[in-house]
């Protein structure tokens, strides 16, 4: 996901940017569950777009799931993960196209709390696999913020590992131009990005260490050549939060102010599925975390190069 947070101009693309900025404020807790959002007219007001905009805004956030609509009450964020789901009849065939398998104990989640939960632990491990870290640097700043501010114990240690893609290969997927099949720019742009949010990761753990709060810190960043189809993070080695980066057309503003269409994935704070290895899970839960470990550690040893920044 390579929102750098400028509003499009083209107006197809308007109420994209205005879900992704919602999301970011729902998955950093300006909005809290079972709040209230904004009304339609504020929101028009706030974003300088109009009111059709803002409902097909939240059109697709209530297909997330991440807030419920309410006749006559407004919108609210969703009080527990998938409070606006629709759960196909399970009588259907397979056949129908509308039937499906849903598990129950696996709902969808926001990073945070599962971040929060993380950072209260002595010994804090994170291998994150993901476009730019975006959505976790700016919850590793909450962390360190809570850490500084005494509202938590300091850990031990604090370990990240972070997998990305390498903005010099011409063979990512995403993100890239709709009318050519490589372009320097996108990537370059891509890599700006990148290297903010992880530089902004960085410089928030090893102020821990700097203020002799963390006795050990230690952050590795390495590079594959291709572009992550999801978003993994694996968390104190327990925990698989696992979300999906869904390709859409967008406009991208590269750094000498053209804009291009491209093909991208969009929306920062997107809803993770989670999975906990522990005396209470599932052996399917716990399962997935053994493979996700297995995937990160094989890819990470075998297929990513060191990055030079």
């Amino acid at each position: 996901m390579t929102s750098d947070g400028s509003a499009p101009r083209e107006g197809t693309y308007q109420y994209r940017w205005v879900a992704d900025e919602l999301r970011k404020e729902i998955n950093s807790g300006v909005h809290r569950p079972g709040e209230r959002l904004p009304t339609q007219e504020e929101l028009a007001a706030r974003f300088h777009v109009s009111r059709a905009t803002v409902s097909q805004a939240l059109s697709l956030l209530r297909k997330e799931e991440l807030i419920v609509t309410r006749q006559g009450s407004g919108s609210f964020v969703a009080s527990d993960p998938g409070d606006g789901r629709q759960v196909p009849s399970p009588t259907e065939s397979p056949e129908s196209g509308v039937w499906a398998v849903v598990s129950e104990r696996v709902t969808p989640v926001l990073l945070r709390p599962y971040l929060v939960e993380a950072f209260e632990a002595n010994v804090v491990k994170l291998d994150v696999f993901s476009m730019t870290t975006e959505s976790l640097a700016a919850r590793v700043v909450d962390q360190k913020d809570r850490i500084v501010a005494r509202e938590i114990p300091p850990p031990r240690s604090i370990a990240a590992r972070l997998l990305l893609p390498n903005t010099e290969s011409t063979a990512l997927a995403i993100p890239r131009q709709v009318a050519d099949e490589d372009d320097p720019r996108v990537r370059a742009r891509l890599g700006g990005i990148l290297h903010s949010h992880v530089t902004m990761l960085r410089n928030a753990l090893f102020e821990l260490r700097r203020l002799k709060l963390v006795e050990e810190v230690d952050v590795q960043v390495r590079l594959v050549p291709f572009s992550p189809q999801m978003k993994l993070y694996i968390l104190n080695n327990r925990v698989v939060l696992q979300g999906f980066y869904i390709p859409e057309e967008g406009i991208a503003t590269l750094p000498d102010g053209e804009e291009v269409a491209t093909y991208d994935a969009f929306g920062t704070g997107a809803t993770l599925y989670p999975f906990r290895a522990a005396a209470d899970s599932t052996p399917e839960q716990a399962g997935v975390v053994r493979a996700a470990r297995k995937f990160f550690d094989a890819t990470w040893e075998n297929l990513a190069t060191r990055a030079t920044f």
